[in-house]
């Protein structure tokens, strides 16, 4: 084996086991679900999160600025402006600039899909106009809030910060 110091600019490694354990990790989103956040990038603007929901949740029509990626661990959910439905075992993959509003697909009823998002999200309304937007700062003071209030502390939250 060949051994190959690493930078020293480098960032430590993160690891994390059995992710969909410990529910004070979750945090509700809205009525819908709940997120387990599993990394902060701070430095790009971005976050990966795991979305679990049930029921007839939508998410509000929205538009990326940057790609998203989605693995689906379970159930199934799409995109109302399109005709595919992911499933378990999918994946897919959002240019950006893409419009679309995501819902719980109605024969399943419940979703578990891990988002790679690569930058803000701008939700928008029937025409296609700004009204609201969420990134990844917007993301890290819900989450630290969620932590302090269940005991997991601000430390917890550093952790998941790159």
């Amino acid at each position: 084996m060949i051994n190959i110091p690493n930078s020293p600019y480098t960032l430590p490694e993160m690891y994390q086991p059995d992710v969909m354990a410990d529910d004070n990790k979750w945090y509700a989103l809205g009525k819908m679900g709940k997120v387990r956040p599993l990394l902060f990038d701070v430095a790009n603007g971005g976050w990966v999160s795991i979305l679990k929901a049930e029921g007839k949740g939508t998410i509000q029509r929205h538009r990326h600025a940057s790609p998203v990626t989605a693995w689906t661990l379970d159930g199934a959910w799409g995109y109302r402006e399109h005709d595919w439905v992911a499933r378990a075992g999918s994946f897919a993959y959002e240019p950006a600039g893409h419009i679309h509003t995501l819902y719980i697909h109605p024969d399943v009823g419940h979703m578990t899909a891990v988002f790679w998002v690569n930058g803000p999200l701008v939700y928008v309304d029937d025409a296609g106009n700004p009204t609201d937007y969420d990134d990844v700062f917007l993301r890290l003071d819900r989450y630290t809030k969620h932590c302090k209030e269940v005991g997991l502390g601000e430390d917890y939250v550093r952790s998941l910060i790159r």
